[in-house]
């Protein structure tokens, strides 16, 4: 019971940014003036929590302000993409205060990527914004995570990483408890925590980059599924018709707008004859189809329009089914803005029912390239402030996924939890 009051109050704490008195911890968690003091007086001995400034008084006794220790510890989060991994060191607040990212062909190689993980590990611990110890390590991965197998990578999607137990192997490089989830889901957090999402309590996040995914959060809880694999939006089918997916489907979302689509989609053009800027380089990107949108070429409009269309099918769906209050769109297609924007908003105007469509937003997400790894970080911090436990507990604790049903994987063997 004490740990569990020592939790209230170390959560009333850390959502009042401006600082809370012991009086206001005491109304706000209905607990005596006394268990308030005496918790209290524990929180500030871990450092948890420290002293403010004195409040002017309302009668009697200036109350002193207590502020949460946001730089106590701090987070490292990892996003792998399919083809770069990106890190950020993330304060107690969420807050990203360093990013950087590296090239690595993610999908096939996995040795190299977790030497490459472990050694942009390495350069955030020695970074000055590393302030006190490393709390843990967050990695959200572009693949499903299945309860009942969760710290593996859905061996359909990435076949090299079938074998590999890679929250375990984390732990075992950098010494510290490990949370993993699906991208999406780690996006949809960070919405929920610092981005477009932090008023909203219903909302989807959507990813488009080589894969789609999306992330639900559903009254400010993500809601991963019965098997914890909610949010496939880009396997579902918005063509019979169409390309042939990695999945081994036809015609899924992600076969007709993620990024390897969309560069084949032009080079096709190109090769037919299509005059394009796009046609001058040595090889394209998805970037570089972004960033002749905004200069103007007219096919890459046309190939962003196109798959502004296809998403606005799933968009719509995703209205009629779950009504989320607003829609936010990331990964790097993202940065199209307003040319993804504006095919997407009138095509969801048309298929949608309008009672779904007319409250809702669909709106572009404010973090860029960081914003997967910062989510990722928040399953670490929202671990931590839901079990204290974790801000003290020894280098050798467990890894752990995120999900429904966590399982725990200690040195030396596997147990469940």
């Amino acid at each position: 019971m004490r740990s569990h009051n020592a939790s209230v109050l170390a959560n009333l704490a850390w959502s009042r940014s401006e600082g809370i008195s012991r009086a206001e911890l005491a109304r706000d968690s209905g607990l005596s003036a006394s268990t308030v003091s005496a918790i209290v007086s524990d929180l500030m001995a871990a450092n948890l929590l420290t002293s403010g400034h004195v409040a002017p008084s309302k009668g009697g006794r200036p109350p002193v302000i207590l502020q949460f220790n946001t730089q106590r510890n701090y987070i490292v989060g990892v996003e792998m993409g399919a083809s770069h991994i990106g890190a950020v060191i993330c304060d107690l607040r969420g807050d990203i205060r360093w990013y950087d990212e590296t090239e690595i062909d993610v999908s096939d190689d996995p040795a190299g990527t977790l030497r490459a993980i472990g050694e942009l590990i390495e350069v955030a611990r020695r970074r000055p914004e590393a302030s006190g110890d490393l709390l843990g390590l967050g990695i959200a991965v572009p693949s499903p995570v299945d309860a009942l197998t969760p710290d593996r990578l859905s061996p359909r999607l990435l076949p090299a990483w079938a074998e590999v137990r890679l929250a375990a192997q984390l732990h075992h490089r950098i010494g510290v408890r490990v949370f993993m989830d699906n991208d999406a889901n780690c996006g949809a957090l960070a919405e929920a925590q610092i981005g477009a999402g932090v008023d909203v309590p219903d909302f989807t996040y959507i990813k488009v980059a080589t894969g789609v995914g999306a992330g639900h959060i559903v009254q400010r809880q993500p809601y991963r599924g019965f098997s914890g694999i909610a949010g496939e939006i880009g396997h579902t089918t918005v063509d019979p018709n169409g390309r042939p997916c990695r999945c081994g489907l036809r015609g899924c979302l992600e076969a007709e707008i993620g990024s390897g689509a969309i560069v084949e989609k032009a080079s096709e053009a190109i090769a037919a004859g299509r005059v394009s800027a796009l046609a001058e380089l040595p090889s394209l990107t998805l970037a570089d189809i972004v960033a002749a949108g905004h200069d103007g070429d007219t096919l890459a409009i046309e190939l962003i329009a196109e798959a502004g269309n296809h998403l606005a099918v799933g968009v719509a769906n995703l209205l009629n089914l779950m009504n989320p209050a607003r829609v936010i769109i990331g990964g790097r297609l993202a940065a199209a803005g307003d040319l993804l924007l504006g095919p997407l908003r009138h095509i969801v105007g048309v298929r949608a029912l309008w009672t779904s469509v007319e409250r809702a937003d669909v709106v572009i997400s404010p973090l860029g390239d960081s914003q997967i790894a910062a989510g990722a970080a928040t399953l670490v911090l929202r671990a931590a402030l839901a079990d204290l436990s974790h801000f003290w507990a020894s280098e050798t604790s467990a890894p752990q996924v995120a999900g429904p049903v966590a399982r725990i994987w200690k040195a030396g063997g596997q147990g469940g939890a």
